[in-house]
């Protein structure tokens, strides 16, 4: 389970090779809400996610957004004390825990006290906005709302992208240098886009996701609620306790047309426009059934006729 202690990535540094390494990631965690078929009272606290981290023994526990509030839960606790509870057991038992901020974790000012945590205790990484390796394995956290900033700027590659994302700004995150995106906010989905492992949580522990790395990823399982996703390079996506509906929706998003089409057609109109202009590429976009938001924001809305006025 131990593992070197992180740094923060020097452009240009030569890394030595990574070691094998399982990732647990959690996203929106579901504070004091009811959790299905568990002991106790059935309420979701530490327990919940240390019962998890116990039954699959990683060496990272990966916290993708909204775990010191969010929307899943509006308890009525502190969610962050009970947040800094977890980070600390999983610190002192020797994991390393990986934190992004997101987009509710700060809606009481209290997330500083997340950062301070992760100053004063070597194995908390809070990541926001910034690239680190923790065991060897290469981390870029994405703040909400920067991805196409983070895109436009990033140079050296990492090997996982953990972020919060909203669905409409996720397009974003293929243009970076990776071989995982990792993102919580919403929308369940595990699958291969744009020839990266994508990876998207919702609340915990009833979502979550094991990565095991090794120079890449070899293994990956994903948990929604009953439903178990396997998936391995090269070998496709097995898959247990889903049904039809539920394992299209997993597997290939709940749109028109399946994501990893979306994402393609989306980063291949970046060329199109000069040849065809705006207006046409558009069109074709709209056609297929790819939302206008999401148009706009990977293209840019500048020098479009407001199609709202007509």
């Amino acid at each position: 389970m131990a593992c070197p202690t992180a740094r923060p990535i020097t452009p240009g540094a030569q890394l030595r090779a990574m070691p094998a390494t399982r990732i647990l990631a959690f996203s929106a965690l579901s504070w004091g809400t009811r959790e299905r078929d568990a002991p106790g009272d059935g309420r979701v606290d530490k327990t919940s996610f240390l019962r998890l981290v116990e039954e699959t023994d990683p060496g990272i526990v990966v916290f993708a957004g909204d775990a010191a509030n969010d929307r899943c839960s509006r308890s009525g606790l502190d969610e962050t004390d009970l947040f800094l509870g977890l980070l600390g057991e999983l610190a002192a038992a020797g994991r390393h825990c990986v934190v992004v901020e997101g987009n509710n974790d700060d809606t009481f000012g209290t997330y500083l006290r997340i950062r301070e945590a992760a100053e004063a205790n070597p194995y908390i990484h809070e990541i926001t906005g910034e690239a680190r390796v923790v065991c060897g394995i290469r981390f870029l956290g994405v703040p909400t709302g920067k991805e196409r900033r983070m895109a436009k700027s990033a140079r050296e590659e990492v090997d996982i992208v953990v972020a919060h994302a909203p669905l409409a700004n996720r397009v974003w995150l293929f243009d970076l240098p990776a071989a995982c995106i990792l993102t919580g906010h919403y929308g369940m989905m595990a699958g291969v886009v744009a020839g990266k492992a994508y990876l998207s949580l919702d609340c915990s522990p009833a979502s979550w996701a094991v990565i095991d790395w090794d120079e890449g990823w070899r293994r990956i399982e994903y948990a929604a609620g009953t439903c178990r996703i396997e998936m391995r390079p090269e070998e496709g996506i097995a898959a247990t306790g889903c049904d039809a509906a539920e394992l299209r929706d997993l597997t290939e998003g709940r749109g028109e047309i399946p994501y990893r089409e979306e994402v393609e057609a989306l980063r291949g109109a970046k060329s199109e426009v000069a040849a065809v202009g705006r207006e046409e590429v558009f069109k074709r976009l709209l056609g297929m059934g790819i939302k206008m938001t999401h148009i706009e924001r990977y293209l840019g809305s500048r020098g479009l006729t407001d199609r709202r006025a007509r």
